[in-house]
């Protein structure tokens, strides 16, 4: 069948991406193998909104791992085409459901602590432009939702900063790495100028 055919190619590049049933297979191998079995249940149950399901599973375990047809892809428009495609069809919110590129430059994410007055604090985020695919407004956004409080993008001293109202470091931190898919070893936490990676 083309299963063993696709397997004997796996060395080579394979010809085409992965179908939805292999990729959440691969999924489950990677994070989860004893619900490979639900695999066509699942499939049954969210066809046509396979995409929200990928969303939520990304949410819960991690990212996804690589589909080998788009390693190292020569074809560089083939994957930019495919990837806006995919990103219109999961409601224009890119959610790092991605991470197919190679990071091109180096992402490094700052969280400080700022205490204004005597009870009001702030975080502030640091180096959120050096996340691919991250528009600072959009991760402002994200931001205010997820700590109900405002969260503003600022012009600071070493670049544009991110601030958003309260003290919550340990949680931004978690969400840049969860949500915008940074690496926890490039983020970084500023506890009044002793900069502690967050993993």
């Amino acid at each position: 069948g083309d299963k063993d055919e696709a397997a004997q190619k796996k060395a080579a590049k394979p010809d085409a991406p992965w179908t939805t049933e292999e990729r959440l297979t691969k999924f489950y191998e990677k994070y989860c193998a004893d619900k490979i079995s639900d695999v066509p249940s699942l499939l049954e149950k969210y066809a046509g909104k396979e995409d929200k399901l990928f969303i939520a599973l990304v949410k819960k375990y991690g990212p996804e791992p690589e589909d080998p047809y788009y390693m190292d892809s020569e074809d560089e428009d083939d994957d930019e085409l495919a990837e806006g495609m995919e990103n219109l069809e999961v409601g224009k919110k890119r959610r790092g459901v991605k991470a197919k590129k190679a990071i091109k430059f180096e992402t490094r994410v700052v969280i400080q602590k700022v205490t204004r007055s005597k009870k009001k604090a702030t975080t502030v985020v640091h180096g959120m432009e050096t996340v691919e695919g991250a528009k600072l407004k959009d991760v402002s956004k994200a931001f205010s939702k997820r700590f109900a409080g405002s969260s503003s993008v600022k012009d600071g001293p070493k670049g544009k900063e991110i601030i958003i109202q309260g003290d919550h470091m340990e949680d931004v931190a978690e969400m840049v790495v969860k949500t915008f898919n940074v690496p926890g070893s490039a983020v970084f936490l500023d506890f009044d100028g002793d900069i502690v990676p967050y993993a």
